[in-house]
């Protein structure tokens, strides 16, 4: 199984392959997220893990489809992220989106309507709750973030591939 832990800053994995923007002599390549295409193959990894990384992109949606591109069919794509109502969202001055469970949805449904074939399935999409959100039940706490923030911290989505 090819593995590639994408933006993974000083999270090197052993076995994986290591990219980042910045150059360490760890790292399998070095080059901006934000320009596309990638130096990589077609159809190279069977997982690609994304942490904390979505956020700092240009163009999240583009850069999800071009790791559609070097995935292999049935790969899965794990994003994590700050939830957008979250105060830790706002902290780095860097973010430039902010998701919620509702982003990754819209964007799996627009790729079938605009390029009428289904790139992505949602295989997971799991809210975790802060401190204080896990007084809440969970099917109580989902439902609030719409009027009180700071209850979900992070979002974990896996993206299956679909060529």
């Amino acid at each position: 199984m090819k593995k590639l832990n994408f933006g993974c800053g000083l999270d090197i994995k052993k076995g994986w392959d290591n990219i980042d923007i910045q150059t360490d002599e760890r790292l399998t390549n070095s080059f901006s997220f934000n320009k596309i295409p990638y130096p990589i193959k077609s159809n190279t990894y069977d997982y690609i893990y994304m942490r904390m990384i979505i956020e700092h992109l240009e163009k999240p949606d583009l850069v999800l489809h071009e790791l559609h591109r070097i995935c292999k069919e049935g790969a899965i794509i794990r994003v994590i992220t700050s939830y957008y109502n979250n105060k830790g969202s706002y902290n780095d001055m860097e973010h430039l989106h902010y998701f919620s469970d509702e982003t990754f949805k819209h964007f799996v449904n627009e790729t079938v309507r605009l390029e009428k074939k289904k790139k992505f399935e949602i295989e997971l999409l799991e809210l975790k709750p802060t401190v204080v959100g896990r007084i809440f039940p969970k099917f109580i706490r989902e439902k609030l973030p719409i009027f009180i923030g700071g209850l979900i911290g992070i979002i974990i989505v896996d993206l299956k591939v679909k060529k």
